[in-house]
């Protein structure tokens, strides 16, 4: 069996891989109908995601709102989604994982890598027992976070809805304990606010796993993005809505990022 290329490597690796689309998908369809323009079918997944590959983007994550037992839908979407040249970041049911062969079934299907939150909390034997079994590359840790003072956050759960008790650096070397491929560090704050990432919660989700991280929640300029990598200690960046909406296209983004030497081959 052909051990699969880490889908997270260092940002020397990684020039042209630095952005990273989300596309929320419930019953096989986006959520919401994108706005980018030329699609046939807004609500298409696999052709939004050949939208961004357009742009060169090289991972897309699937935010799949249904729960396990609604996604029989998902193999074929994830085999478009592998024919287009992507490769796809899956979170199921907001993070949770029923058991260690639900994990093993989703990377079968297509998935390069499993995301994980809920199950962090609800089940951490069996997150454990599926990163010995298929390693942690293969998993991506999400700490979805509320800030609750002065350099502090809490991790929640169940899509940010339920508080865990945890703080955000706490659940971060948890996951670093497990050696994920990468953890995922959502400001729950500064969702659909367009005031950039939380560069203070990325620096310490960074610090305390000494893991690439991914920052996301709040971004609604190209400037943001650069923040998120130069001064949040971010490896990739997460975008949703500022391309989803067609406000701007996976390239725009890439060549802004690009045109900074700090991200060009040689520096």
């Amino acid at each position: 069996m052909t051990t699969p290329t880490p889908a997270f490597q260092n940002r020397e690796a990684h020039i042209g891989d630095l952005v990273i689309p989300c596309i929320d998908v419930s019953r096989g369809a986006t959520t919401e109908p994108s706005a980018i323009p030329g699609l046939r079918n807004p609500s298409d997944v696999v052709e939004i995601t050949r939208a961004y590959a357009a742009g060169n983007a090289r991972k897309v994550f699937l935010d799949v709102f249904d729960t396990w037992e609604g996604i029989d839908y998902l193999p074929g979407l994830l085999r478009g989604i592998k024919d287009v040249g992507i490769d796809p970041l899956v979170s199921v049911e907001h993070g949770r994982l029923p058991s260690v062969q639900h994990l093993g079934d989703l990377l079968a299907a297509g998935a390069d890598v499993v995301s994980l939150s809920t199950a962090m909390v609800d089940d951490p034997q069996t997150v454990e027992a599926a990163v010995s079994e298929y390693g942690g590359e293969r998993v991506m840790g999400v700490i979805n976070s509320r800030r609750t003072g002065p350099g502090e956050w809490e991790a929640y759960v169940r899509d940010g809805e339920q508080p865990s008790g945890a703080t955000a650096a706490s659940m971060a070397d948890r996951f670093a304990g497990l050696r994920v491929g990468a953890i995922l560090a959502n400001s729950i704050d500064r969702e659909g606010t367009g005031q950039g990432f939380d560069l203070a919660l990325t620096r310490a989700v960074a610090e305390a796993s000494g893991l690439p991280v991914i920052a996301s929640g709040g971004c609604g300029t190209l400037q943001h993005l650069r923040d998120a990598l130069r001064d949040g200690h971010a490896t990739y960046v997460l975008v949703n809505k500022m391309v989803h909406d067609g406000k701007h296209s996976v390239a725009e983004i890439r060549d802004f990022l690009l045109a900074d030497s700090l991200y060009r081959p040689g520096h």
